[in-house]
């Protein structure tokens, strides 16, 4: 199964990105089905690469391989790739640590295949036609490698007949986890993504660092992570915010996890249930020395980038005007579209707004097991930054 490229048109796969977009390609041969592997020809006929095959995508074919001899089409290649990932991966964890990414799609060389690993649970998501058929091989690997719960996590675009996963093996139960220590549960059925936002590991530990003595809004706090990371490291009060009443319930079992039920009933923790937006509108000025921002992707094309930028400046204008004298700001963005360079200019413009004096602390990131291949820039989606603000211009 062949495709050619049209002229000029092989340079991104010369430079080994994992993307071939529809409008590069000029001949398809005949009979090729959604998944099938397919070789990518330049041109004038000379190999370069072997992917996934998908007709409904503007991302036509997805790249699996460089090799003209590795095709991907005996399951040894696929068996081979999956083992030397997990035992990198296994290497590299933090101590206390058995929650995180074990294949992150393109960043490792698998494209179309998420899997998250809560300590013996495997979560898995597969995000294209080619993906899915390495479904049976893929949940065989996991079981050879010791994970006793496979659960097939579907986007809602892919849900089937309005189910939200399938457990391939093993049974429902509260999959609870480790991080750096602190346990955690993965809402592995109702919850966003696979159940939790492992890409924030490393970011959370940072503010572990900050959050000593300090008064923290954590909005869009979603199960509370950030805030459970806030009230072990010595935090004066902590306030999650988040818009659904089920997210917040879980962040309060996670603090009972975590030995704080005590700031539950104190009032040292607060559960806001209210919209960040509002809340970041109205709230006191001078309340809280540190703030952090996490919110959703507020956009996931980029023909509404301009929109989600005065989204994410609004909520930076009114932290930045509000924050105590010398506060910290952890402020993120998800959205792939959102470049790091757009989102240093969103904060700069709210902090201009904002007439507030601002320093940059920290460049932040998604933690490692989330990382990106040099070739496929995309792959940096998670943005932030640690800000202080100082005071007025």
């Amino acid at each position: 199964m062949v495709i050619r490229l049209k002229k000029n048109k092989e340079k991104a796969v010369l430079n080994f990105h994992p993307w071939v977009f529809s409008g590069a390609i000029e001949s398809v041969d005949s009979g090729i089905k959604s998944g099938d592997i397919v070789e990518v020809l330049s041109h004038q006929g000379s190999f370069l690469a072997w992917g996934h095959f998908d007709p409904s995508s503007q991302i036509r074919i997805r790249l699996f391989s460089f090799d003209s001899k590795e095709d991907g089409s005996n399951l040894s290649f696929w068996f081979s790739r999956w083992t030397e990932i997990h035992d990198r991966k296994l290497k590299t964890l933090p101590k206390n640590t058995n929650g995180f990414r074990l294949f992150h799609s393109e960043g490792d060389g698998v494209p179309g295949i998420v899997v998250d690993i809560y300590h013996k649970t495997a979560v898995l998501q597969l995000k294209t036609p080619g993906a899915i058929r390495l479904r049976s091989p893929l949940v065989q690997f996991l079981e050879n490698v010791g994970y006793d719960t496979i659960v097939e996590k579907f986007d809602k675009a892919d849900q089937k007949q309005g189910v939200d996963v399938n457990f391939l093996k093993g049974h429902k139960d509260q999959f609870t986890f480790l991080e750096n220590g602190y346990l955690f549960i993965a809402d592995i059925e109702k919850g966003q993504k696979t159940g939790f936002f492992l890409d924030q590991r490393d970011n959370r530990a940072l503010l572990g660092l900050y959050a000593k003595d300090k008064n923290i809004l954590n909005t869009f706090a979603y199960s509370g992570a950030f805030s459970v990371y806030a009230l072990l490291n010595g935090a004066k009060s902590v306030h999650s915010l988040d818009i659904s009443k089920q997210a917040l319930d879980i962040c309060e079992e996670n603090l009972k996890l975590n030995g704080l039920e005590n700031d539950i009933n104190s009032g040292k923790h607060k559960s806001l249930v209210m919209d960040c937006f509002d809340y970041l509108k109205t709230m006191e000025s001078g309340l809280y020395d540190c703030i952090i921002l996490d919110p959703p992707a507020f956009t996931k094309n980029i023909s509404t980038v301009m929109q989600a930028s005065r989204g994410y400046k609004d909520i930076n204008m009114r932290a930045i005007s509000k924050i105590q004298k010398n506060g910290f700001i952890f402020t993120f963005s998800c959205s792939q579209h959102i470049s790091f360079d757009l989102f240093k200019k969103i904060v700069f413009g709210a902090a201009k707004d904002a007439k507030k004096r601002v320093r940059i602390l920290h460049h932040l990131t998604q933690s490692p097991d989330h990382g990106y291949s040099v070739y496929h820039p995309e792959g940096e989606y998670l943005k932030g930054l640690v800000i202080q603000v100082d005071g007025e211009i």
